[in-house]
């Protein structure tokens, strides 16, 4: 899935992952604001300016809480 496709998706409120994030990291969107899996807010453009890597890659978080 590209970022702009993951992007919608973030901003309905579905945890978003990336290949190079870590199985516990994901993220969701407030308006052009991402909000981590931690609850850190960043401006997307701030966060993605320049980094190529993350036009593709996304996927929804899917992962199964094991306790």
């Amino acid at each position: 899935m590209t970022l702009e496709e993951a992007k919608t998706q973030a901003r309905l409120g579905v945890k978003m992952t990336h290949i190079y994030f870590t199985d516990t990291e994901y993220m969701t969107m407030k308006g052009n604001m991402i909000v981590f899996e931690d609850g850190c807010q960043i401006m997307i453009g701030d966060w993605s300016e320049g980094k190529e890597y993350l036009k593709e890659g996304w996927s929804k978080f899917e992962k199964d809480v094991v306790q």
